[in-house]
């Protein structure tokens, strides 16, 4: 699924990003009903390194308890930039 916005992000499910992220990758999070997108003036995707030395897990799980609720959607939808990928 690709941002209609600026095709600059790519969804990828839970545990590719999981281990994107355990290689070194930067994983951008969104809550569910919100598309990964610079644009959006109010909800930017937040970005996560395991440079941080912080679980993937634990980021998630915050993530979650902090940004996610009715409106915004329940759960955690996970992003990769292209540009970094390539």
């Amino acid at each position: 699924m690709r941002d209609l916005d600026s095709g600059k992000y790519t969804r990828v499910r839970k545990d590719v990003a999981r281990r994107l992220y355990n290689e070194g990758k930067t994983i951008y999070l969104t809550p569910s009903n919100i598309a990964a997108s610079d644009s959006n003036f109010w909800v930017k995707p937040f970005p996560i390194q395991s440079a941080t030395g912080r679980p993937f897990d634990q980021w998630v799980n915050e993530f979650e308890y902090y940004n996610c609720n009715h409106e915004l959607g329940y759960y955690t939808n996970f992003w990769i930039n292209e540009e970094e990928v390539k």
